[in-house]
């Protein structure tokens, strides 16, 4: 729910399941009232399960005897409790706030959302750092709403990068639902790689001379912010091994020449070369976006992204 005010302009968002109290000049979160409350309900739900929530089934309701039927098959959009408020002083653009939460959805590592009805898509986990390789050290999540704001004002006028940005996050989420299938996971970390491109391409200082092929284009942006590159982006000829996987998927519906669904990521043998490719494609992801958005954290850009480890990151 969004709530104007003379102000500023504010929205209830959520589920994020710590205390979270700031206000300065320009912007303020307040905790909800009954936060422990609605922490507990998540935590102990019957769709909680190893710290992601999921939809719970569709249900069917007789309006002649008003009888709840609970049918064989899960709802797909779901919703949760708000557990914070966001105002923004001396703003009055809707979409700002949206954009904000984004970024505190990224940064905490868990999807935030305003919307009231809706806003979570088949699981979403409950715990912060879940779906990102970092944790944010010294800093805060005022200098994440910070970053934000100022994110914006250099982009002010130019949505279509904003909504860039709100999408690479939303797909890198989407891309670790619990149950997805090998082939899943690679076609939308894909898709977030292609966006991350775009949004680079448009900013660099020296632009490629005409349209970059598939295969050089994750090479060349670990290449702009000197990011160690995977063995699987590296490229020979025309191709690296991610843009044939890449084609082999999209344009012949086979993943490792087997049918969609029917092979992992690097065959069905085992092989140890393959094997955390796209925990590698989620970890490159987070320090492109890092870099996107102007962070220039040498430590964590420069890390090691073949690891399940934390990293610590300093957005200041």
């Amino acid at each position: 729910m969004t709530i104007e005010q003379t102000d500023g302009i504010s929205a209830e968002f959520g589920f994020y399941p710590k205390p979270l109290d700031i206000d300065n000049e320009r912007f303020s979160v307040k905790t909800l009232p009954e936060h422990e409350k609605k922490v507990t309900f998540i935590t102990q739900h019957p769709n909680t399960q190893k710290n992601w929530i999921y939809a719970g089934f569709q249900q069917k309701i007789d309006i002649a005897s008003g009888e709840t039927t609970p049918l064989p098959y899960s709802e797909r959009v779901f919703s949760l409790p708000k557990t914070h408020v966001l105002t923004l002083y001396k703003n009055e653009n809707p979409e700002d706030l949206d954009f904000v939460v984004w970024c505190l959805s990224f940064f905490t590592g868990m999807r935030l959302t305003t919307i009231t009805k809706g806003g979570f898509l088949d699981a979403t986990p409950i715990k912060p750092e879940t779906l990102v390789d970092f944790i944010l050290y010294p800093c805060s999540l005022e200098d994440v709403i910070k970053l934000a704001l100022d994110y914006l004002e250099s982009e002010r006028g130019n949505s279509r990068t904003t909504k860039r940005v709100t999408a690479v996050i939303h797909t890198l989420f989407l891309a670790q639902y619990p149950s997805s299938l090998p082939f899943e996971r690679f076609q939308y970390l894909y898709m977030v790689l292609d966006t991350c491109y775009k949004l680079v391409v448009e900013k660099a200082d020296t632009k490629p001379e005409r349209t970059m092929p598939h295969g050089a284009r994750v090479q060349w942006m670990c290449n702009q912010f000197n990011i160690t590159i995977p063995d699987w982006a590296i490229t020979c000829g025309k191709n690296s091994e991610i843009s044939t996987v890449r084609n082999d998927t999209m344009h012949e519906s086979l993943f490792f020449d087997e049918p969609l669904g029917f092979s992992l990521y690097g065959g069905n043998q085992f092989d140890k070369k393959h094997k955390n490719a796209t925990l590698e494609m989620r970890n490159l992801i987070c320090r492109l976006l890092v870099c996107i958005l102007g962070i220039s954290d040498f430590n964590y850009i420069t890390s090691s992204i073949n690891d399940r480890m934390y990293k610590s990151l300093n957005l200041r």
